[in-house]
């Protein structure tokens, strides 16, 4: 039987947050962990920190369970989509909408502002990209879920969509090894 490990992510996906789950995700490799799971509720956040951290575990030489345990939003979509194992929880959701660029006391050229919504534009095509890639699902049907700026799917219509393998309670078993990130 594999030796697992249960990282619990309720937080919102910014470079420390991120940081402190690529720590725990490297150290557990380093530790001789076989597998990860995953139990993840989080409101999304840095898209480019988001889809780093879901190709840093698409790469790993180990099976990731993934487990929806509340609400999957955003960016947090493709994270929890480099799961292997893709689970959630009777009671979960999921939301898809576009990409929001903020901006404090910013002044643009026309040119400017033309290359920021092209960055924008960028970052949901790579959402979509790799959502598609990720859970086998046709980059089309993707982006129908950021076609109405927003799409809520409950836990079983994602799994209709085949985003989740299976619509079940997270159990964590008595004397696993678990690390927990929470917001900062």
């Amino acid at each position: 039987m594999a030796k697992p490990i249960y990282i619990v992510f309720i937080a919102g996906v910014t470079a420390g947050t991120v940081a402190k789950l690529r720590t725990a995700i490297t150290d557990a490799l380093n530790n001789g962990y076989e597998e990860i799971n995953c139990l993840i509720s989080s409101n999304g956040g840095s898209v480019i920190e988001g889809l780093n951290i879901a190709a840093y575990l698409r790469s790993l030489p180990i099976p990731v369970v993934m487990h929806n345990i509340g609400q999957i939003d955003s960016v947090a979509n493709v994270i929890y989509a480099a799961g292997k194992t893709r689970k959630a929880n009777p009671n979960s959701s999921f939301l898809f909408h576009g990409v929001l660029m903020s901006y404090t006391n910013a002044s643009y050229t026309e040119a400017q502002l033309n290359e920021q919504y092209k960055i924008a534009k960028r970052l949901r095509e790579d959402i979509a990209k790799s959502l598609s890639a990720y859970v086998g699902m046709n980059l089309s049907d993707v982006n129908t879920l950021f076609a109405d700026d927003a799409a809520i799917l409950s836990a079983d219509e994602a799994k209709n969509k085949g985003i989740v393998h299976e619509v079940v309670d997270a159990t964590i078993p008595k004397g696993i090894q678990i690390i927990s990130i929470g917001n900062e």
